[in-house]
């Protein structure tokens, strides 16, 4: 019950309950769709999120909800006296949040009508394309059916209570969170509906993959269109660029130039970076009757998926916290544990690819398509046609996890590290009786190269057990010990028992008794449970020790200013470091929902800094400007700006609340 999204999400039931808000049957309740560009909310529903009266008393129903594990809450990193308050403050902010899958859903299939409907009455195209915009206009014309006039809306994904649950505003226990959808168009002859299907965003990135192929009530349908993320400016396809760390596999989105050279963590040089990253939002499915010998083979197959961590902040601090384990005075691991770190599923390509180096796939950038693959022989549907505008892509998905890294300190075989990920996954789930599913464990960087192991808490609401790991001197070696149990070993002598207790066969290198499961087929040909027997009795009498941050003030505004994109910005930093003011949460953080990056934002305070150079004294950078903030301040952000002109200090004396006192 410690898990910071899931108190979040109960402390806005409350709030919901407290306002009285209906939330209708489905979105167009709420949202006024008369302007697909901006989708905001309707009146009543904008009273509601701004009411201080409902947040009042939704803040005494909560205080009281909340004080029966206060003892527990306060001994997490991101409880404090004021979250309470900053959680409804920031109501506003966090329901339009909510809506934005849904809007994003609805802005694409009206551009899809609009721009097919185009495509129609033009007397100048040909018949095939004609024919191919009636197809695509009656899909988006479906799609927006299902988003708000289904008649069976209630057991829809896009019922509204459903459809917040899943999305994390509201407790939803039963629903995948943050789910990634396909559209299914009906079989007529069945007289079926067409409908959207929903999957996590960890298995949606498979599942869902280009050119996937996926079964549905009897059917094949292939994955054979996208939805397109639109840029920061409103204009073109959005593609990051980001680097990960090749000893550790810390991620390092890039915002400017080529990055940065070395690690943030464990300071190692960075390769190259991945360009054209691209996020994988919604798809579409086409029925396909047959799938061909060399389809079979490559899903067979599979994808190459590769993982990235990168902790969380609060207040400019990072939320991480290390353990050494030692071993009679000799250190023997680390431990590093993060609540709600950003985890990056990255679909690299197909395991069976002509050229392992190049990653990712050719996607129509104007339709959306994903073209087949290239050593693929089979023809290309004939109504998927791709325009000469194509570009490969990487996909990938984000998720917010508990994690916890593990780094043996003396470099490991690789079939010690396979061996070891699966022997302490399965341990952590005996000693704090957990289902399969509850907890995920991953090598990194990648497969090849096992550095550390990655756990997180797959469970929706995370089950709140990785960082005891942490905050326990004895709980690791107790995990170890029942490693040892699992593995057929006694774990005070070491005594090889050769089988589980009720086995028949001896078990030489490994079973499903002990380090085999579904979930790791990939590593069965690494797995052998005596290659770990040492370490384990190791670890298994080990000691913990643990510190509550990993990096310090000074630390954290030098990756500020390595973050700084002029000079200005640098000597704007500098000033509030030298004032002793509050630094920064971020540097250049793109804010989606008003395609923008201040240049400084402050993440609990939902404050967006601007410090403008003399481009902006124009009057069309500066109408600019003004439309940009009018679109935060809406959104519930506030919006500082800096200039050349008036002093600095004057500005911060206006919001102590987000800088703190000058001079103090």
């Amino acid at each position: 019950m410690t898990n910071e999204d899931l108190i979040r999400s109960h402390v806005q039931a409350i709030w919901l309950a407290e306002s009285g808000l209906s939330l209708g049957a489905s979105l167009k309740d709420l949202l006024d769709l008369s302007d697909s560009s901006k989708l905001s909310c309707l009146d009543f529903v904008q009273d509601s999120l701004n009411s201080q009266g409902n947040r009042t008393k939704a803040k005494l129903k909560a205080h009281a909800a909340l004080s029966d594990i206060e003892s527990e809450l306060i001994q997490t990193d991101w409880w404090n006296e004021g979250w309470l308050d900053s959680v409804l403050s920031q109501i506003d902010l966090q329901f339009n949040q909510a809506c934005e899958r849904w809007r994003n859903l609805y802005r694409a299939a009206m551009n899809q009508l609009e721009v097919q409907h185009k495509i129609i009455k033009d007397a100048s195209r040909s018949i095939q394309d004609k024919r191919q915009a009636e197809r695509l206009y009656q899909e988006a014309k479906s799609q927006l059916e299902l988003l708000t006039e289904a008649e069976n809306i209630v057991q829809s994904d896009f019922y509204s209570y459903r459809y917040f649950a899943s999305e994390g505003f509201l407790p939803g226990y039963s629903f995948p969170r943050l789910p990634l959808s396909a559209y299914i168009p009906a079989r007529r002859i069945r007289s079926q509906d067409d409908e959207f299907l929903s999957r996590p965003r960890f298995l949606a990135i498979s599942e869902f993959g280009p050119r996937s192929i996926i079964y549905h009530e009897g059917s094949r349908y292939i994955i054979n269109k996208v939805n397109l993320p639109v840029s920061d400016t409103g204009e073109g396809f959005a593609v990051l660029r980001a680097k990960q760390c090749p000893i550790c596999g810390y991620l390092h989105p890039i915002s400017n130039g080529d990055g940065l050279d070395r690690c943030e963590r464990c300071g190692s040089l960075l390769e190259a970076p991945m360009n054209n990253v691209f996020r994988l939002q919604n798809v579409s499915t086409k029925r396909r009757d047959r799938i061909s010998s060399d389809e079979e083979e490559r899903l067979r197959q599979g994808y190459e998926l590769r993982t990235a961590i990168r902790f969380a902040d609060h207040g400019g601090v990072i939320s991480a916290r290390n353990a050494e384990i030692h071993f009679q005075g000799k250190l023997i691991g680390k431990l590093t544990y993060g609540n709600s770190a950003t985890l990056w599923r990255i679909n690299l390509g197909w395991r069976r690819r002509a050229n392992p180096q190049q990653y990712g796939f050719i996607l129509d950038t104007e339709r959306g398509y994903w073209a087949r693959k290239e050593d693929d022989q089979t023809t290309l549907e004939a109504d998927d046609p791709m325009s000469p505008r194509t570009m490969r892509v990487v996909p990938f998905v984000e998720d917010h996890k508990n994690c916890l890294l593990f780094e043996p300190s003396e470099g490991l075989e690789l079939e010690q590290m396979a061996s070891l990920q699966a022997a302490l996954k399965n341990a952590i789930q005996v000693e704090y009786q957990l289902e399969d599913s509850e907890v995920a464990a991953e090598p990194l960087p990648s497969g090849d190269e096992r550095h550390s192991i990655l756990f997180y808490e797959s469970a929706e609401g995370g089950a709140g057990v990785l960082r005891r790991l942490v905050d326990d001197p004895d709980a690791f070696a107790r995990v170890a010990a029942q490693a040892l149990q699992v593995c057929h070993f006694d774990p005070q002598t070491g005594e090889d028992l050769r089988h589980a207790p009720n086995a028949k066969e001896d078990c030489e290198a490994a079973c499903y008794d002990c380090l085999m499961s579904y979930y790791n087929q990939m590593d069965h040909r690494h797995l052998d449970r005596q290659t770990i027997k040492e370490y384990l009795l190791q670890c298994s009498q080990s000691t913990s020790t643990s510190s509550p941050q990993t990096i310090s003030r000074a630390e954290h505004c030098q990756h500020l200013l390595n973050l700084c994109q002029s000079d200005l910005e640098r000597e704007w930093l500098t000033f509030i470091e030298k004032s002793n003011l509050r630094l920064p949460s971020h540097a250049q953080l793109l804010l989606e929902t008003c395609h923008t990056r201040p240049d400084f934002f402050y993440e609990q305070e939902h404050a967006a800094i601007y410090v403008d150079g003399p481009h902006h004294i124009y009057p069309e950078r500066q109408q600019r400007d003004q439309t940009q903030k009018d679109c935060m301040e809406d959104t519930g952000y506030t919006v500082i700006r800096f200039d050349l002109f008036e002093s600095w200090g004057k500005v911060i004396e206006k919001y102590p609340s987000v800088f703190g006192l000058l001079g103090s």
